[in-house]
């Protein structure tokens, strides 16, 4: 079963994993298209002198990653937390062993 603790590190690790991933991503994408970036931007034919495409990227990727990561977390921990649920109110997997199925019967 699932406790609660359990689920809240899910969510944070998720969350962490998701914006490194995103960062990294957008890091890439920056560093090796940034014309890309600067449509992105939403200013296109106006390269600023100080704009820096891979920190962008990074930035952009990094929220999304996070959101992505958040999002991905509590789906994870509410298809386990109904799968426990289904499985509990129908008996299985509760650890107790049925009748007949701790003893080996020979005829």
């Amino acid at each position: 079963m699932l406790r609660f603790p359990q689920a809240v590190a899910s969510v944070i690790a998720c969350t962490l994993v998701g914006g490194l991933a995103g960062g990294l991503a957008g890091a890439i994408v920056g560093r090796l298209a940034p014309s890309f970036v600067l449509w992105i931007r939403g200013r296109p034919g106006t390269e600023s002198v100080g704009f820096d495409p891979t920190g962008f990227g990074l930035g952009l990727g990094m929220v999304c990653g996070l959101v992505m990561g958040a999002a991905a977390g509590v789906v994870l921990v509410s298809v386990l937390s109904l799968r426990d649920a289904y499985l509990a109110r129908y008996g299985v997997g509760s650890g107790k062993p049925e009748p007949a199925a701790d003893r080996l019967l020979l005829d």
